[in-house]
């Protein structure tokens, strides 16, 4: 047998107990061990022994690390992948909503631009009716206005005929009368002049 470890006057049974089982080594051997080893009792073979059982349990702790970190990678790679899937799914339903959008918005301009055209023709066509309009009643109001002035040339004709026919009348009865006057008023004229001269003629011979 291996001669014992020295012991440590400085370090208690249960803090050595206590070291043991923070270790994780099971509560049974853990009061053993701490015993003999305050007690100085432990042995080389025991200190190997003890050294290969935590060995044991560092490498069982190395290895589940290992695979708790392989778990957590393969977890996150599974929770990127996802994200990556809703991240395509969802720019996938941007993209269709923007084409969606976008096919709205090109059907919106086209009806637009459709009512607008049809507006601008109609327009055109009331702008166009109504020029015809206005030539109409241009051309009328012209014909109204020659009709009007032919009219009024003609009542002006008929007037002055009838005011000329009427001063002909005037004068030939104006005619007539110096006539009739001439005729009864020349002779009487001629008498009384004829008296005159006579008796100036008779007045001299006196």
């Amino acid at each position: 047998m291996k001669p014992a470890l020295p012991n440590i006057a400085s370090v208690t049974e249960e803090q050595i107990y206590n070291e043991f089982i923070r270790l994780g080594m099971e509560q049974l051997i853990a009061q053993d061990l701490s015993k003999r080893y305050y007690h100085n009792e432990l042995t080389y073979r025991d200190l190997e022994n003890l050294e290969k059982q935590f060995g044991i349990k560092f490498d069982n702790l190395v290895s589940k690390i290992d695979s708790v970190e392989k778990n957590l990678d393969t977890k996150i790679d599974s929770v990127k992948s996802e994200l990556n899937t809703k991240i395509d799914g969802l720019e996938t339903k941007i993209d269709s909503v923007k084409n969606e959008l976008n096919t709205k918005i090109d059907f919106v301009e086209k009806n637009l631009n459709t009512k607008i055209d049809g507006l601008k023709n109609e327009f055109n066509a009331k702008i166009d009716g109504l020029n015809t309009k206005i030539d109409t009643v241009e051309k009328n109001l012209r014909k109204d206005m020659s009709n009007l002035a032919q009219n009024l040339k003609q009542n002006l004709d008929e007037k002055l005929k009838i005011h000329e026919k009427f001063l002909l009348e005037k004068l030939n009865i104006s005619n007539r009368l110096i006539i009739i006057i001439t005729i009864i008023i020349a002779p009487i004229a001629i008498s009384s002049i004829a008296n005159i001269i006579t008796s100036i003629i008779n007045g001299f011979s006196k």
